[in-house]
C-alpha cells in the first residue's frame, strides 16, 4: 500500500512538472530531480523532528537541506521551469553547500563523514548528460573541501568549533578524549587520509564518466541508424 502511494505521488508530480515542449532528456532530468528532491526533503524533515524531540534543538544543516529540496520542487512543480543546463547548475550548487554543511557538523562531532555524497552528485550529472564543465566544477569543489578538512584536522584553526553547529561536548567526548575536541591529528596522517579519499573520488569519476560516455555514444549510434533507416525507407517508397 505504501509503495502504491509513493508511485501515485511521483506520477502526480511528473504530470505536473513535465511540459509538452520538454525534450526526452529534459523529461529524464525532471523525473530524477523530483524523486531525489522528495527523498531529501522527507529525510531532512525526519531528522529535524528527531533532533527536536531527542536533543531539544533543530539541526541547522537539515533545515538548510530541506529548504533547498523544497526550492527545487517549487521550481519544477509550481513555476514549471525547463530542466536546462543553466537550471541544473543553479540547483546543484546549493546541494553542494548542503553537503559541506552537513559534513562539517559530522566532523565537528568526530563521527560520520558526508563528503562522499559529492560522488552521487557527479554520477547524477553524468547520467543527466550535463556539460563536462559543470562536472569538473563539482570535482574541484570536492577536492578543495577535502584539502580544507585535512588542514583543519592538522592545524585546528577553529572551523569545527563554529557556533551554528551546536555540537554537544558530551557527544564529542564519546568519540575521543583530548583537551580540545575533535582531536588534532598529525599532518602526515591527515594528508594521507585526504589523498586516499581523493583517489577514491577521482577513480569513481573516471570510471563513471567512461561508462556514461560509452552509453551516450551507443545511444547516438542507434539514433543515427534509425534516422538513416527512415531516410532509406522514404527514398525506396518513391520508386513504388
Amino acid at each position: 500500500m505504501s509503495l502504491q502511494w509513493v508511485d501515485k505521488c511521483c506520477s502526480c508530480c511528473f504530470n505536473r512538472a513535465i511540459l509538452d515542449s520538454d525534450t526526452p532528456l529534459q523529461v529524464k532530468r525532471k523525473k530524477l530531480m523530483i524523486v531525489v528532491a522528495l527523498i531529501i526533503l522527507l529525510t531532512s524533515i525526519g531528522i529535524i523532528i528527531s533532533a527536536g524531540i531527542s536533543e531539544g534543538r533543530f539541526s541547522v544543516p537539515s533545515m538548510f537541506t530541506s529548504a533547498v529540496a523544497l526550492f527545487t520542487l517549487l521550481r519544477l512543480l509550481v513555476f514549471r521551469h525547463q530542466a536546462t543546463d543553466s537550471f541544473i547548475a543553479q540547483i546543484i550548487f546549493p546541494y553542494c553547500i548542503c553537503i559541506i554543511i552537513i559534513d562539517l557538523e559530522g566532523l565537528s562531532r568526530d563521527t560520520e563523514a558526508f563528503w562522499p555524497c559529492f560522488v552521487i552528485i557527479v554520477d547524477v550529472l553524468l547520467v543527466l548528460e550535463c556539460p563536462t564543465k559543470m562536472t569538473f566544477y563539482v570535482v574541484g569543489l570536492c577536492t578543495i573541501w577535502l584539502a580544507v578538512i585535512a588542514a583543519e584536522r592538522s592545524f585546528r584553526f577553529g572551523m569545527f568549533d563554529l557556533s551554528f553547529l551546536q555540537t554537544d561536548q558530551a557527544d564529542r567526548q564519546e568519540a575521543c578524549d583530548c583537551e580540545k575536541l575533535p582531536c588534532r591529528v598529525s599532518y602526515s596522517r591527515s594528508t594521507i587520509s585526504m589523498l586516499t579519499q581523493l583517489l577514491v573520488f577521482i577513480v569513481d569519476f573516471i570510471c563513471t564518466r567512461g561508462f556514461a560516455t560509452a552509453v551516450l555514444a551507443e545511444k547516438n549510434r542507434i539514433l543515427a541508424s534509425i534516422e538513416t533507416a527512415n531516410r532509406i525507407a522514404v527514398a525506396l517508397s518513391r520508386f513504388d
